[in-house]
């Protein structure tokens, strides 16, 4: 008995404290605000705005918190049951941006009336078309906004829980954008010719636009043309809210030549003319490719034989008188040469001589490698200190492959060593004969000796 006296005691001092959060402007009840005690996030309020926390003994620290809403904190008798608190709505920023819809440029000088349930606002925008208001979040507003030139225009805004940044373009009142653009790639198109009722107006810019004044609420005729497109025919009638016409112009499909020469001016066939990588058309027996059904462009061409070296080029077809010439020059193959003597022996530091001009001279391996180019004739000359010269003629077709070349060289007769020996053999038959001429005499006179 004593035991459930104290447990009864004990829940008798547990108390619920309601916590109902409301806004300050129209007493509405915020749901999901985020309720801390003593620092501790305990939870969040229901759709009903309302949060049950149990308080138990001594005073309560409480904070609520809320997205665009100034913080709410403050201590809570532990003997409360119930509790209201009131959000106050932060006060944020709305920043207007306004241009004009045809030059697209910053209009200053406009009047922008911002006006809500309970409040109203008046600004002016700058230089930069720029005008700021202090809001409250969570709020409606009305925007106006008249200028000098220029239709007015009414926007209704929405402020939520953060700064607001709003850009408007205002109509001119007199004036009208025609924007021109391709069909296939959206790029502007510039030097687009516009009339109205058969009167030229002018021409479209870099941006593809022609800003320039126009009838309203009248029909008319529209032309556009550009070299390189089909023209377009329209007939329209222009409100007192239309500010902008977008006109896609169609590409006729154009053509172009190309021409490939060698660097002796005579044109190469088979020479394959590649777009984006893929092999659109190949050159005929006059050098000559057609390249059909493109649109008027720049384009990225490779001109490639084999034996030559690969051309890229830029060109720009206009129309289809458009031709491009493409000058290639022969490639060159690598070309292995060794050099030995009739021993079979390879000879390190020959010079190798091509068409006259020295190619290098061999390593110890008795090899060099050279560049040869295709198509043409080479005298391959290699010399050698006490060796006789070697040369032989060499060209290489277009497109095919080298093999290494061997060239033999026979060691050369030394004349001064061959002078020496006959000077040599001279004197021992001069000495032979001096020798035998001498004994012949002594043989005569002897003989003469036996007689007497």
């Amino acid at each position: 008995m004593l035991l459930c006296l104290v447990l009864f005691c004990s829940a008798a001092q547990a108390t619920n404290l309601l916590i109902t959060v409301q806004d300050s402007v129209d007493n509405s009840t915020i749901p999901h605000a985020t309720v801390f005690l003593n620092g501790v996030n305990v939870g969040l309020t229901n759709s009903a705005g309302q949060f049950l926390l149990q308080s138990g003994q001594g005073d309560l620290n409480l904070l609520i918190t809320m997205d665009g809403y100034d913080n709410w904190g403050g201590t809570v008798s532990g003997n409360a049951t119930s509790l209201s608190v009131i959000l106050i709505r932060q006060t944020l920023y709305l920043n207007v941006s306004l241009f004009d819809s045809n030059s697209l440029e910053p209009v200053s000088g406009a009047t922008l009336v911002l006006t809500s349930a309970n409040s109203s606002q008046t600004q002016t925008s700058d230089v930069s078309g720029a005008a700021s208001f202090g809001v409250t979040s969570y709020t409606f507003y009305s925007l106006n906004i008249t200028a000098q030139n220029y239709q007015p225009r009414s926007e209704t805004i929405e402020v939520d829980a953060s700064d607001q940044n709003a850009q408007y373009w205002l109509l001119s009142q007199n004036q009208y954008s025609f924007v021109v653009e391709d069909k296939n790639s959206q790029a502007p198109v510039a030097g687009a010719s516009i009339s109205v009722n058969s009167v030229l107006l002018g021409t479209t810019d870099s941006r593809g636009i022609l800003i320039a004044p126009i009838s309203r609420n009248t029909p008319i005729s529209v032309e556009v043309e550009k070299t390189g497109y089909q023209t377009v025919i329209q007939s329209l009638t222009v409100s007192t809210n239309e500010a902008v016409d977008a006109v896609v112009l169609t590409p006729v499909p154009v053509s172009g030549f190309v021409s490939v020469y060698d660097q002796q001016n005579q044109p190469i066939s088979g020479a394959n003319i590649s777009l984006n990588g893929t092999v659109v058309a190949s050159t005929n027996t006059y050098g000559r490719a057609i390249l059909q059904n493109l649109v008027p462009g720049t384009y990225s061409i490779v001109v490639e034989k084999t034996g030559y070296t690969p051309v890229s080029q830029q060109i720009n077809i206009i129309s289809s008188s458009s031709e491009f010439p493409v000058v290639l020059s022969l490639s060159t193959i690598s070309q292995t040469i060794f050099v030995q003597d009739t021993d079979q022996k390879n000879l390190a530091g020959a010079t190798v001589i091509l068409n006259g001009a020295v190619a290098g001279t061999t390593d110890s391996h008795g090899q060099l490698d050279t560049q040869l180019t295709y198509n043409t004739p080479y005298n391959i000359t290699v010399t050698q200190n006490g060796y006789l010269p070697q040369s032989v003629q060499q060209t290489i077709p277009l497109g095919n492959t080298t093999t290494p070349l061997t060239l033999t060289l026979q060691k050369n007769m030394d004349w001064g060593f061959v002078t020496l020996v006959g000077i040599g053999i001279l004197v021992v038959l001069f000495l032979y004969a001096i020798i035998r001429l001498a004994r012949r005499r002594n043989r005569h006179h002897a003989i003469k000796r036996n007689e007497i």
